[in-house]
């Protein structure tokens, strides 16, 4: 995943255009003017249903599209919010046209629930490791290192952590520390393993580092070296194959790209 899931910023984009969609069916319906409907919305609904209305959705959208676990949670809030004022505007109005709005409503909030429930878009929310286009950029490595005592071959590295391949067995969460040296000049990061996988014969983990101020200074400028010697992996930025036409392609072809892919 080289970028956020479509679908989460489709439905994000969704959330924040809600409002203007409500206006222009209610003007279209009530044979109103734009503004008329805006200014009856504005002076005429109950404060808590014009904050409902015309606030929540667009803050919905942008906690979907922030993907943390308290954006989901905060989202699913907005969502109970919205349903019940929809229950109460029903209920304050009772007619058939009311009747089909709140069932389409109820439609909508029970596919949006089932869609974030779903294990691999809810990793997105609580597993960073999931958000892979938060990371920084990676660079190829391939450098010989040291994890205490235990030689390890250092993959690729980035600002943030390292990759590196290794015989010893180590655990998820525990702490090491990394030593490199690089055109005569040594480096030592302390870091935890935040995941581990087979390589080969090897295994392969992912380091993240525990930064002081200074080794996020050191490594900052080791990068920026890095990159002047043309070592970042491209391929890991988004390319013409993550845009949205060839996302709507594999969706529409494939029926793939609806879910995020969880890590094997």
């Amino acid at each position: 995943m080289k970028r956020k899931p479509w679908p989460i910023i489709l439905l994000a984009l969704l959330h924040v255009l809600a409002p203007f969609g409500n206006i222009i069916f209610n003007s279209f319906r009530s044979g109103r003017e734009l503004l008329q409907t805006w200014n009856f919305w504005y002076y005429a609904l109950p404060k808590p249903l014009f904050i409902t209305y015309v606030i929540l959705p667009p803050l919905a959208g942008l906690f979907i599209y922030i993907c943390r676990r308290w954006s989901y949670w905060c989202y699913v809030i907005c969502l109970v919010f919205i349903f019940f004022s929809n229950v109460y505007g029903f209920w304050t109005n009772i007619n058939l046209f009311n009747f089909l709005t709140l069932t389409t409503v109820m439609v909508v909030d029970i596919l949006a629930v089932a869609y974030f429930v779903a294990p691999s878009v809810r990793k997105v929310y609580f597993d960073p490791r999931m958000r892979w286009w938060e990371t920084a950029p990676r660079y190829n490595f391939d450098v010989h290192g040291h994890v205490g005592a235990q030689q390890v071959l250092v993959k690729n590295i980035s600002e943030g952590g390292a990759l590196v391949e290794a015989s010893e067995n180590y655990q998820e969460g525990q702490s090491v520390d990394l030593g490199w040296e690089y055109h005569g000049e040594g480096y030592k990061m302390p870091g935890k393993v935040v995941y581990r996988k087979p390589m080969g014969g090897k295994f392969g983990y992912g380091i993240r580092y525990d930064h002081t101020p200074q080794s996020k200074k050191t490594m900052s400028v080791f990068i920026k070296r890095l990159h002047k010697e043309g070592k970042m992996i491209r391929d890991r930025l988004p390319g013409p194959e993550d845009g949205f036409f060839a996302w709507l392609k594999k969706l529409v072809t494939n029926r793939e790209g609806l879910f995020p892919k969880t890590r094997g």
